[in-house]
């Protein structure tokens, strides 16, 4: 092969890398996220309404070790994927909500801290 072929075998090798990298971010920044906030008192909003697609993050803010999990307390089967499990003070979790609906989740460490997320 001489050197011509192989350098423009190398730039459009560049050139594909360096356009899935781009695409790849694009996609990620476009991804929306809304948080809740957890605190001694419960889920601040308590409930959120979102579009489809987005990411909700929770932060524990409650100074204890807290935990996400879908309703219905204790057995929490009604939306596994937000069986997001235990988080410690300061530690945020996250889930992107794909499909319309409405999720019910609560702290399992005290079932009296509940939330909703409305998905459009």
């Amino acid at each position: 092969m001489n050197t011509k072929v192989i350098l423009g075998l190398v730039a459009v090798l560049a050139v594909v890398g360096a356009a899935i990298i781009f695409l790849g971010q694009n996609k990620q920044a476009s991804l929306q996220t809304d948080s809740v906030t957890l605190t001694s008192s419960g889920f601040t909003p308590q409930s959120i309404t979102v579009k489809a697609g987005t990411k909700v993050a929770w932060t524990n803010n409650s100074g204890t070790t807290a935990t996400i999990d879908s309703a219905v307390h204790p057995t929490h089967l009604a939306y596994p994927p937000l069986n997001l499990g235990s988080f410690a003070s300061g530690e945020t979790l996250s889930l992107a909500f794909d499909q319309p609906g409405t999720y019910k989740y609560h702290n399992h460490l005290d079932a009296s801290q509940t939330g909703v997320v409305v998905v459009n």
